[in-house]
């Protein structure tokens, strides 16, 4: 598989999330925002899972859990507070002028079909259930850990449709498939419980880039408009100074002090080998071109000095590869090595 992705090393600023933390002893039960919290197995100082509503009826599966629930914190938001979006309104890229060139999108590539999703949207429902020549896909943004991810919707002859859970795990979104309500990690790259705990799906090639780049590359492409359904403010900054400095909004369950919390990182992932590439020291490579392998496989990625960016040129099919702040990656992934040369 070759990748063509390009990913923004400077970011724009978005808007404070208050986040809310309550602590419960083992299997105490408290009322929050209407939600019954259940935290199944919670030390004293551990965090709760949002497990049922007030009336007992199970919001999600959370059989095979593969970490602890005291683990997985409540964002604030319940069940679809984030309302992802599925099967979008586009517009040809030459009719979006709602954005502006230096938007932020994240380009999606399939067969002779290209689409941008743009990240001013994806701030406000973090997911995007859609289908690109044929392919039904999932396109993925957590603005907590400033992380992207595109996947193939389907496994073993289903296609799923996800949603946004309103939990947290290590500060990244989890969401959760309309099919099983079984919970799935973003930059975990796996179910976390139900049927499917364990898995992966397919991840798909994507980039991030400015969408002015964008349209002159792809000008027969398609661009997901605002035309949502949903009362956002999409031209509305979403996080203040969160991007600009090392706080965290929710606690991790461990921190790997390797790199500063919010050095952007490409995650890649083959077989049983996980590494990061800080995006500085792509910069830093001769010629802005780093060649690399991984179990054999060789990963190429090169980076643009003027415009910050960085693309993954080359890798192969079974490749996971994650755009994210380095807190995220090095808490999922404490086993990941460092490219350092």
């Amino acid at each position: 598989m070759r990748h063509g992705t390009e990913i923004p090393y400077r970011w724009t600023t978005s808007r404070v999330v208050l986040g809310m933390f309550i602590t419960l002893t083992a299997a105490a039960v408290v009322s929050v925002m209407g939600w019954q919290v259940l935290a199944q197995d919670a030390a004293p100082g551990g965090r709760p899972v949002v497990a049922r509503t007030a009336s007992q009826a199970p919001l999600f599966d959370l059989s095979n859990l593969t970490v602890p629930a005291s683990e997985i914190l409540s964002g604030g938001p319940g069940k679809d507070g984030i309302p992802a979006l599925t099967d979008p309104a586009v517009v040809p890229v030459a009719d979006a002028g709602f954005l502006a060139l230096a938007d932020r999108v994240i380009g999606v590539r399939i067969g002779d079909e290209a689409r941008a999703y743009p990240l001013r949207l994806l701030m406000w429902h973090e997911a995007v259930n859609d289908s690109l020549a044929g392919v039904p896909i999932a396109v993925i943004y957590c603005p907590l850990c400033d992380s992207v991810s595109v996947i193939d919707r389907r496994l073993d002859g289903r296609t799923y449709t996800f949603g946004i859970s309103g939990l947290l795990l290590n500060s990244n979104v989890l969401l959760y498939d309309r099919t099983d309500d079984a919970l799935w990690s973003q930059v975990g790259l796996t179910a976390i419980s139900g049927p499917n705990a364990g898995r992966t799906l397919r991840h798909l090639p994507w980039e991030l880039a400015a969408f002015g780049g964008w349209r002159t590359a792809n000008p027969k492409a398609t661009v997901v408009t605002f035309d949502t359904g949903y009362d956002r403010d999409y031209g509305q900054p979403a996080y203040g100074d969160y991007f600009r400095n090392d706080q965290l909004l929710y606690p991790l369950v461990r921190e790997d002090r390797r790199l500063p919390r919010k050095d952007p990182i490409v995650g890649v992932k083959i077989g049983a080998t996980t590494r990061a590439y800080p995006v500085r020291a792509i910069l830093k490579a001769t010629d802005g071109i780093v060649r690399d392998t991984i179990e054999g496989q060789e990963i190429v990625l090169q980076a643009d000095r003027e415009s910050l960016t960085v693309r993954v040129v080359e890798a192969p099919p079974e490749a996971v590869v994650v755009y994210t702040f380095w807190f995220a990656w090095g808490a999922f992934h404490p086993e990941t090595e460092i490219y350092d040369r």
